[in-house]
């Protein structure tokens, strides 16, 4: 029984229905000028967490891929400050 081997996270990007969505606008308000900016739900980001520090418990490899919006970047790839890029190590095979 190997168990699992490696975790990959990803949210939706592009158009698509708003409850499959890791991210949420927030309006901000600097110097006066309105922006849009996206950010984590809070119940994804715990969800998100909750993923990785199981994995890192556990051992297993954790891929943060994106948190999605309406393109791959608008959210970005951090995750507490980071980028998560973990990948399985390969196995040596025999000769």
């Amino acid at each position: 029984n190997r168990g699992i081997d490696w975790v990959i996270v990803g949210g939706e990007s592009g158009p698509g229905r708003a409850e499959r969505k890791l991210v949420r606008h927030v309006d901000t308000d600097l110097c006066a000028l309105g922006t849009r900016q996206w950010h984590p739900k809070p119940e994804a980001l715990e969800w998100v967490c909750s993923l990785r520090d199981q994995c890192q418990a556990a051992g297993v490899p954790f891929f943060f891929k994106q948190w999605g919006g309406p393109t791959p970047k608008s959210a970005g790839r951090l995750l507490d400050g980071r980028e998560w890029n973990e990948m399985p190590q390969r196995e040596a095979v025999p000769a």
